[in-house]
């Protein structure tokens, strides 16, 4: 999935700083943006095809791409995981658009299957929620 311009994130985006330094800034860059494709061109060399989302937290709100992380029952996040965004792609992953499963030969087709667009995000979930297990 390719990113819109940085003008529709901005727009969309929660009024509110996505970090609060630059320490914790470039911690979590680190961590999640040094492997997306979304921002293989500003590692590359060509600073203005980077990731736009990045460039909205830089303009000083937080994207709603970014959602928030796993945190502990005192309220404490690493920075490496302080967000998850939904449009993280690792650059190794393949097409980066959605590929349609063939359908099988022979088979006949109950309902239409239209591409799905828009974004989906699985997180894993929080084992600190789930009560431990008898014994």
């Amino acid at each position: 999935m390719t990113l819109q311009g940085v003008d529709h994130h901005f727009d969309e985006a929660r009024p509110e700083p996505a970090f609060s330094n630059s320490d914790e800034g470039i911690g979590w860059t680190d961590a999640n943006c040094s492997t997306c494709v979304h921002d293989l061109a500003a590692r590359t060399g060509n600073q203005l095809g980077g990731c736009p989302l990045v460039t909205v937290s830089l303009m000083g709100r937080r994207p709603v791409q970014w959602l928030d992380g796993p945190r502990d029952e005192h309220g404490r996040y690493s920075r490496a995981r302080q967000y998850v965004c939904v449009e993280y792609r690792h650059e190794d992953d393949g097409p980066t658009d959605p590929q349609p499963i063939p359908d099988p030969p022979g088979q006949l087709q109950l309902l239409p299957r239209d591409d799905y667009e828009g974004v989906r995000m699985l997180l894993r979930p929080n084992p600190a929620t789930y009560p431990a297990p008898a014994a």
